[in-house]
């Protein structure tokens, strides 16, 4: 049996808890999507939930500081993306 990717209205336990935290972020709206679920990128995530708060709390950590506005930072995660062949 193979892992499968468990959004958040499915979420139970520790999971459920971690998408309830993600959610309560401050997000800027284009990341929050029409379903009113999770966003894509957290869902993914979802096949190793204790590496979410890593993940995001190093990436808001790297995101929070420096001289660049958000359009650049999202440009250089794009461009970073795309270097290494990610989906997101």
């Amino acid at each position: 049996m193979g892992l499968a990717i468990i959004g958040s209205a499915a979420a139970t336990g520790a999971l459920k808890e971690i998408y309830d935290r993600m959610l309560a972020r401050p997000l800027p709206p284009v990341y929050r999507p029409a379903h009113g679920g999770a966003p894509g990128i957290i869902t993914a995530h979802s096949l190793d939930p204790a590496l979410i708060p890593k993940v995001f709390g190093c990436a808001s950590t790297l995101n929070g500081a420096g001289p660049l506005s958000w359009p650049e930072r999202e440009l250089v995660n794009t461009i970073t993306s795309r270097l290494n062949q990610c989906l997101y």
